[in-house]
């Protein structure tokens, strides 16, 4: 594995006696002009293809595709294999408490060949033989194992890494499983094989226990390479990294490690596995899956370590070309979810390629649509039927990439520029719930992929519309939680107080009356009753011509009491019905005012009277005045 940083290597000339600079530019621009690279989104497969050309014909090359989303702030290396071949480097002391026991057997349906092997070695049988999933096994028949021992392994690793040519042979290595790696460590040699092999590009895969120096076994090769490679700490144990652990993984990033060749779900996903956990690591690089909580010990997760981020709670993470991966604590009993994650991760690691083109399905379309933005809700005459309509837009997902290529005579390395392509599989539909709860979350199931949507109305007073959208690679957006509330909720004064005072040039006072409509839908006010209660009669408001001429005794039979809008109306009125006062006398049905707007308009009545000025003594009056509040179509 390399650093994400791009490299130029620059070979002295030293046929024409010339020694060039590493800083060179005019041979930096020589050797990008020699790689081309092209990048063409292709949203109905949701994927890029990749494709890359070198002029330079002087020597066979090998290459490695880097790539950086727009949510990314590293270059790393990505796969570029179709078929992968691995190599399973199996734990087999048997002899130590954490030994190795047991045998499987099975029939490999790559080769047609039977094999048993030692329970450890179980990768072969995952991958390659028949399963109720698919008939050539977990691997898809992508995927091709082989099998060595540990020991025999660690005592000359080139011979089992290399052919006889001197080149290496498998596109990922595996240490893996058991738990506690059946207390065996690399040797010092074998661990600086195992970097220049990593160091080529090539994946490395390590398994439970293999990354840590527990009080119980030390593995401290093991520890060193993964904190040279995977971007982890594992030389300080458990007492700087606690253990965290359970029966469960939730999926925490989306990307090719969780859909391709098998689509295990999306973020927050739950998947079943056998117990097991952290032990002593911290890891500081991608973290694909955790564990939803600790029943592995009372420890905390932690998130930060000597001033760098990462966890103690991961059961995958990857760094380019390296991960480490969880499995093994059960002895190799692992559920088919297990083995579905390691198939998707051996492919993943598998990033080195003779080939010139390449399709990218860990470029895919990452970014949800936009939140639904609610145009309307619309109803029909009864309220049975409503309609709501809304609009969203999907999102691309931005990537940059460049090849390197590696002269398979003289190592040489030389990239090509960097170019920048987006991933936008566009708008599959909407997942719409109607509820009576406010916070339901839509599934991410299509109910329509209209930009409207009918429902027959809930029971209730009240209801919520939940609208999420989703992009055709399974995006979906936050949701959009809507409140129709059909409770009409108006507030004015319980009592107002009205005076005549025949002294006075105004004769008659009253205050404007203050109605607010606090309804989401608006609301019609019209007048249901007016009557006088106390104190002196109704009169009709055409009883007599001139109502400033009345007699004592006609004074006290009555005054005419009337309400209508108020000149002052206020800013919430849409319609108004009646420009006229309405008296007692005009009250043979309810009378309608007008119509206040929604959510907290407010309008103004206001009182008028006609009546007489010979009052023979002070009289307290009351009316009731009976509003009737409805909604309107």
């Amino acid at each position: 594995m390399r650093q994400s940083f791009r490299r130029l290597l620059l070979v002295p000339l030293l046929t024409a006696g010339i020694l060039l600079s590493g800083a060179s530019p005019a041979f930096a621009a020589s050797a990008a002009s020699v790689l081309a690279l092209t990048a063409t989104p292709n949203p109905s497969g949701n994927y890029v293809a990749l494709n890359w050309t070198n002029s330079d014909k002087s020597q066979p090359y090998s290459y490695m595709l880097y790539s950086k989303s727009a949510h990314e702030s590293t270059f790393q290396s990505i796969p570029s294999k179709e078929h992968v071949k691995v190599l399973n480097i199996y734990p087999d002391k048997q002899t130590d408490t954490w030994g190795a026991s047991g045998t499987v057997s099975f029939m490999s349906a790559i080769d047609g060949k039977s094999y048993t092997l030692l329970k450890s070695a179980s990768l072969k049988m995952w991958m390659e033989a028949a399963n109720s999933d698919n008939s050539h096994g977990y691997g898809k028949g992508f995927i091709f194992v082989d099998a060595v021992s540990f020991t025999d392994f660690n005592a000359n690793p080139s011979i089992y890494l290399k052919d006889s040519s001197g080149s290496y042979k498998y596109d990922v290595v595996f240490f893996g499983a058991w738990d506690g790696y059946s207390n065996e460590d690399l040797s010092a040699s074998t661990e600086t094989a195992v970097e220049a092999y990593a160091n080529t590009g090539r994946g490395l895969l390590i398994g439970h226990d293999t990354a840590s120096c527990a009080p119980e076994f030390m593995h401290t090769n093991f520890s060193r390479l993964a904190e040279k490679y995977a971007h982890l700490y594992a030389l300080g144990g458990l007492s700087q990294y606690p253990a965290y652990g359970y029966n469960q993984v939730t999926i925490k990033k989306k990307g090719l490690l969780t859909n391709y060749p098998w689509a295990i779900g999306d973020v927050g996903t739950i998947l079943n596995t056998p117990m097991s956990h952290s032990y002593g690591q911290f890891a500081m690089g991608d973290i694909w899956m955790t564990y939803p909580r600790n029943s592995w010990s009372s420890s905390p997760e932690i998130n930060t370590y000597n001033g760098h981020s990462g966890t103690n709670n991961f059961y995958l993470t990857t760094w380019n070309n390296v991960a480490m991966i969880q499995t093994g604590h059960s002895n190799c009993a692992a559920t088919p979810d297990e083995q579905k994650v390691l198939a998707n991760t051996l492919f993943y690691l598998a990033q080195i390629t003779t080939d010139t083109s390449w399709n990218d399905h860990k470029g895919q379309d990452l970014d949800a649509p936009d939140e639904p933005d609610i145009s309307s809700v619309t109803h029909n005459s009864d309220r049975t039927q409503y309609t709501v309509n809304y609009s969203s837009q999907d999102n691309a997902t931005g990537y940059q990439y460049y090849v390197e290529a590696t002269g398979q005579n003289d190592g040489a390395k030389y990239d090509s520029p960097v170019i920048s392509t987006s991933l936008k599989t566009g708008m599959k539909g909407y997942s719409i719930v109607v509820d009576n709860s406010p916070d339901t979350v839509p599934d991410g199931s299509i109910t329509t992929t209209s930009d409207s949507f009918t429902f027959s109305r809930p029971s209730g007073s009240s209801f919520y519309i939940h609208i999420a959208a989703v992009d055709n690679a399974g995006n979906i957006s936050s949701v959009t939680h809507y409140s129709v509330d059909e409770l009409v909720s108006i507030t004015h004064p319980v009592s107002v107080s009205y005076a005549i005072d025949p002294n006075s040039n105004t004769p008659f006072t009253a205050p404007d009356i203050p109605i607010i409509n606090h309804s989401t839908f608006p609301v019609r006010v019209s007048v249901a009753g007016l009557k006088a209660t106390s104190g002196i009669g109704d009169a009709s408001p055409t009883a007599y011509s001139d109502w400033n001429s009345l007699t004592t005794v006609q004074t006290g039979n009555g005054i005419a009491l009337g309400v209508e809008i108020s000149k002052a109306a206020g800013p919430g009125w849409t319609a108004i019905d009646r420009g006229t006062p309405v008296y007692t006398g005009d009250l043979a049905s309810e009378v309608p005012l007008g119509t206040l707007g929604a959510n907290g308009a407010s309008g103004n009545l206001a009182l008028t009277a006609k009546f007489g000025l010979a009052w023979a003594k002070a009289t307290n009056v009351s009316h009731e005045l009976t509003l009737n509040f409805t909604i309107t179509d």
